[in-house]
């Protein structure tokens, strides 16, 4: 029997509308560590006998992670395919004030699926590969049960590609779209994908979320 237990990161800086940083630099707030101590607690009193932990290359995946990892002298591997959807290119985006922000986000759907921002920065296409990719190499781990610390935008895709299969509806960004500001998770929720499925087993209360809690 093999269980994966995914969790989107703690309150990181954009959630709470803090600095604007490179995506793969953003980090938790003082909150975010608080609710990463609450859920190692959660993790340690709740599931047993972990095999392996994955997390992304980003801080905030890190970050989140470290309370659980310290609690039990586990260590983290970095799957690189796990990290945020990056679509808009810091350098582009830096200066800019949040209206104008929400704005360049939407006219990204805007584009086709092949469109990227610069070369830093994922395609739609990239996107949908990218999480592929992380499930085949869930299908080949030996069976057992891991802890995967990722994204809340990572997290709705492989539910999209979960809901759909091969059908070519997991190409419409649009759709996608509206599918995951729909279903969201919040900041340190933890799903179960087991036998193909996925379900919700740790649900977080309070409500801190903001217009860009997709970083």
């Amino acid at each position: 029997m093999k269980k994966i237990y995914l969790i989107r990161h703690a309150q990181s800086e954009s959630n709470a509308g803090l600095a604007l940083r490179p995506n793969h630099e953003i980090n938790l707030t003082e909150f975010g560590n608080t609710q990463a101590v609450a859920l190692a607690d959660w993790l340690n009193e709740n599931i047993c006998k972990i095999d392996g932990v994955f997390i992304s290359a980003y801080a905030r995946t890190h970050q989140t992670a470290l309370p659980f990892l310290q609690k039990t002298g586990m260590t983290a591997q970095i799957l690189d395919d796990l990290h945020e959807f990056n679509y808009l290119d810091f350098e582009r985006i830096k200066n800019m004030e949040l209206g104008e922000l929400r704005q360049l986000a939407e006219d990204f759907l805007t584009q086709g699926n092949d469109y990227q921002d610069s070369d830093l920065t994922d395609s739609f296409d990239n996107f949908i590969g990218r999480v592929k990719n992380v499930r085949q190499a869930f299908d080949v781990l030996p069976n057992g049960i891991y802890i995967v610390f990722t994204h809340g935008m990572w997290i709705g895709m492989l539910m999209w590609q979960l809901l759909h299969g091969e059908s070519s509806r997991v190409n419409n960004m649009t759709k996608f779209r509206e599918f995951e500001l729909a279903i969201r998770p919040k900041n340190c929720e933890v799903f179960l994908l087991e036998n193909g499925g996925i379900q919700k087993v740790r649900v977080r209360a309070d409500s801190d979320n903001n217009p860009y809690e997709r970083y």
